[in-house]
């Protein structure tokens, strides 16, 4: 309860009431001269607990509102000196860390810093086309972060910003539905509508109504109210007497090479390799930069990066002018980066980086016009998720084999010769490396078994091709996906115990099996996929099963939605298909990426001990 919601019981006019809001507004209610002038409104002193006490339970309120105020009021104090973290409600409520506005390193608004404070303005995703779409206000703020300021106001460029202790600025991002266009659920093909958590009153309704919610929003086995991420991707940044990975603009991306801001200087990593970003990202909450084992970040996942490319491209079909979608675009209508090898957009001239000093990578949120290069359109978005650096995303890996192929016919279909493949008809296998019939190298085949050693490859005739002389692979595997029950913060770096994000062990606890979905058809079916084909239905609109684990992890739902050059709704990105033992998902793409970066961008060729100059990551964490 505040002053002058005590004040206002006395019968108060309106007047009155407009002049103490503008006192009482952003003022330190412990400041005797705050205090003193509203009390001069009301034509009575109210300076100390006392005053304040009697007023509240004079004979203008009853004896159960006087308790109320006294209650609400009982940590007012008479002190000059500002109290700003200061106990105000006697419940561990503070006034949140407040600095100076204009600097960008982190401000606190006025208020409380608890899910009561932040429940002020609803936990919406907004409306897509609109002010502030994309990001939203958390109801459940974890220790350690702060609203910036403005971050309940829609049209704010903090709209929806937090920062973390470290200084790590991070997006909240509410809880949603989504549907699907297909044509005739009342969308048209490939559109997407999304209706805010509310909007249903559970996950059974938004389903029946052809409304899915994404696996982004299930963690630890909750339906999260959203999810946190950072708004850039990492950089290093000293904390203590160590070294962390911090989302802050203007910083140099971390990569997984020594030669470029490498992730090995962290604290926590002791090499330049993949796997390093889970160890980075669990030292963000550590001591001296050491890893945290009760850690609540993570590495983002691939379920968040696919919420993101769906809520971009609701935007932007919403959206009729750049007021509230500074990307926005008759025909290159997604957010736009760093990707041209320029430090420039392909598809934009007017977006232009500050380099960091390596090669053609731009600084972390150096883009400008800003906003063009958020999720959103918006200056409270999430930046380069088009090309700068590639990133690390979890929740998904693979376990496959090699086999040694011994023999390929020409014949029609081909059968080729792996003794003891292993595998089942409709299984998919990658082949590289044949001598002689190299027509059949670098693709993926969907496979009829005929026996323990031999298996045909659907639908390729290869009576013409030249004659298999030696050697080759196949590699076969299966593809899992991070369990619903699972806490994506509780996944290790490793690749033998029980929580690592790689290793069959680590699978079998923390995952599921689920059917990849690739591109198979001779002699389309290259390892170079373009997301969108012609028309094409991409997405499936389907609210379980696996066809919507598909869109979870943004893949489509089968072939007919990619080939090799891709349709402008998903900004012709890479759909890079592959079958890699202990997979370690890329997205985004990188500053030499040209067309194929973008939001929709995953590479599924890479693994966890790979290195690169041109992959790095950002974290994420849920609020439970």
């Amino acid at each position: 309860m505040t002053i002058r919601s005590v004040i206002l019981m006395k019968g108060m006019t309106s007047a009155q009431s407009n002049k103490l809001a503008g006192i009482e507004n952003g003022a330190d209610v412990t400041d005797t001269a705050n205090v003193t002038a509203a009390g001069a409104l009301m034509e009575s002193e109210v300076t100390n607990l006392a005053q304040v006490k009697a007023f509240a339970s004079s004979d203008y309120a009853t004896a159960a509102q006087g308790s109320t105020a006294d209650s609400a009021l009982q940590n007012i104090v008479e002190d000059t000196t500002p109290q700003l973290s200061g106990d105000l409600d006697g419940q561990g409520n503070e006034i949140t860390n407040i600095k100076d506005p204009t600097d960008d390193a982190g401000v606190g608004d006025r208020g409380y810093n608890d899910a009561r404070y932040s429940a002020i303005v609803a936990n919406t995703i907004g409306t897509a086309g609109q002010a502030g779409f994309g990001v939203g206000v958390c109801p459940n703020l974890p220790d350690g972060f702060t609203p910036m300021q403005g971050f309940s106001v829609p049209v704010s460029d903090n709209y929806g910003n937090y920062q973390y202790k470290d200084g790590s600025v991070m997006v909240w991002v509410p809880k949603f539905f989504h549907k699907i266009g297909n044509g005739s659920n009342g969308l048209d093909v490939n559109d997407i509508d999304i209706k805010p958590a509310s909007y249903f009153g559970s996950t059974a309704e938004a389903n029946s109504a052809g409304y899915a919610l994404l696996r982004a929003f299930t963690d630890n086995g909750i339906e999260q109210a959203g999810f946190f991420d950072d708004k850039y991707k990492c950089s290093k940044r000293a904390w203590g007497s160590g070294y962390i990975a911090s989302s802050i603009a203007g910083g140099l991306p971390i990569s997984t090479a020594s030669a470029h801001n490498p992730i090995a200087d962290l604290t926590a990593c002791s090499g330049n390799y993949y796997y390093e970003a889970i160890n980075a990202a669990h030292a963000r909450d550590g001591v001296n930069g050491a890893v945290n084992a009760a850690s609540i970040f993570f590495v983002q996942s691939q379920f968040i990066n696919s919420a993101l490319a769906i809520l971009s491209m609701a935007h932007g079909q919403a959206a009729t002018a750049t007021t509230y979608c500074a990307w926005y675009d008759a025909t290159y209508n997604y957010p736009k980066g760093c990707n041209n090898n320029a430090l420039d957009d392909v598809d934009d001239g007017t977006v232009s980086y500050t380099s960091d000093g390596y090669s053609n990578c731009g600084k972390t949120g150096s883009g400008v016009p800003f906003a063009k290069t958020t999720h959103n359109g918006q200056a409270c978005g999430i930046a380069d998720l088009n090309g700068l650096m590639y990133e690390i995303n979890l929740g998904v890996t693979c376990i496959a084999a090699d086999k040694t192929i011994t023999a390929a016919t020409n014949a029609n279909p081909c059968q080729v010769t792996a003794v003891g493949h292993g595998r089942s008809t409709g299984d998919y296998a990658m082949v590289r490396s044949v001598g002689g019939m190299t027509e059949i190298n670098d693709k993926i085949f969907t496979i009829t078994v005929v026996d323990a050693d031999n298996f045909t490859l659907d639908g390729v005739d290869s009576t013409a091709f030249a004659a298999y002389s030696s050697g080759g692979s196949i590699t076969v595997g299966d593809f899992y996906m991070a369990k619903e029950a699972t806490a994506m913060k509780d996944f290790t770096s490793g690749n033998s115990l029980s929580t690592d994000h790689w290793g069959a062990t680590g699978v079998a606890a923390m995952m599921d099996a689920f059917d990849m979905m690739f591109e198979t058809a001779y002699p389309s079916n290259g390892f170079a996929q373009r997301m969108g084909s012609g028309a094409n239905q991409v997405l499936s609109e389907a609210v379980t099963g696996n066809p919507f684990l598909l869109t979870c992890l943004g893949i489509p739902k089968d072939a007919a939605g990619v080939d090799v050059t891709g349709t402008n709704l998903f900004g012709k990105d890479y759909f890079y298909q592959y079958i890699r033992n202990e997979l370690c998902v890329l997205s985004g793409g990188h500053w030499n990426s040209s067309s194929a970066a973008g939001v929709w961008l995953s590479s599924w060729n890479f693994s966890r001990t790979d290195s690169s100059n041109a992959v790095g990551f950002r974290c994420a964490c849920y609020p439970v």
